[in-house]
């Protein structure tokens, strides 16, 4: 290949490259949000990661869940089991939403949400303003958030303000992720490829005249 060809054709490759890492979900909400419909999720950039009825253990770490969840972003949502309809969700940083907080009440903000997690204890979301009071799961005034336990022996507890759902097949956990690294490029990314590449073949055509 011409010198110069390839040296544009890297830069073009470069340019791609570029495009991907920066691509994001293109539904990443802030805050924790009810009434949601599942395609806007899966439409978004989202992909399905665990689904399991409220009466079943996500493990003492919340494993059965983070095993199958690998991704930069997750999100954390529940519904009325075989709904279209997520009752409630928050998004964050993966690495964000497994912070250890402790078992207390304590949490932390990320992407609009307080979130909390520990082993052995619970995991979930409550809006800024909420009142988290977690004895293992939050019973606070939370109209907006989830929690489950993170324990062996017991299934989820909570969305939104509908509790003690540890035993429920009514209710689903639904959990999804989302990686920089696996979006699409961007259009403008795809644009500046092509027109890179077209200029390499016709500086070529010219001096071939």
């Amino acid at each position: 290949m011409n010198k110069r060809l390839a040296s544009i054709a890297l830069a073009a490759a470069s340019l791609f490259a570029a495009g991907a890492a920066q691509a994001m979900p293109t539904y990443l909400p802030f805050g924790a949000q009810a009434n949601v419909s599942l395609a806007t999720v899966t439409g978004g950039g989202w992909t399905q990661c665990y689904v399991a009825t409220f009466n079943l253990t996500i493990g003492n770490s919340g494993e059965n869940v983070l095993n199958q969840c690998q991704g930069d972003y997750i999100m954390m949502a529940g519904r009325e089991t075989g709904s279209n309809t997520l009752l409630s969700l928050a998004a964050t940083t993966r690495a964000d939403s497994i912070i250890d907080t402790g078992n207390t009440s304590t949490t932390h903000v990320s992407n609009g949400a307080q979130w909390w997690y520990s082993d052995f204890w619970s995991w979930g979301f409550a809006g800024l303003n909420d009142v988290v009071r977690n004895g293992e799961c939050n019973t606070g005034a939370s109209p907006i958030g989830m929690c489950l336990h993170t324990l062996s022996f017991v299934g989820g507890y909570r969305i939104n303000d509908i509790q003690f759902l540890n035993q429920s097949t009514a209710y689903e956990k639904i959990f999804f992720v989302a990686d920089r690294s696996n979006q699409v490029p961007e259009p403008g990314s795809l644009a500046l490829v092509g027109l890179a590449l077209a200029g390499a073949a016709g500086a070529l055509r010219r001096k071939a005249r």
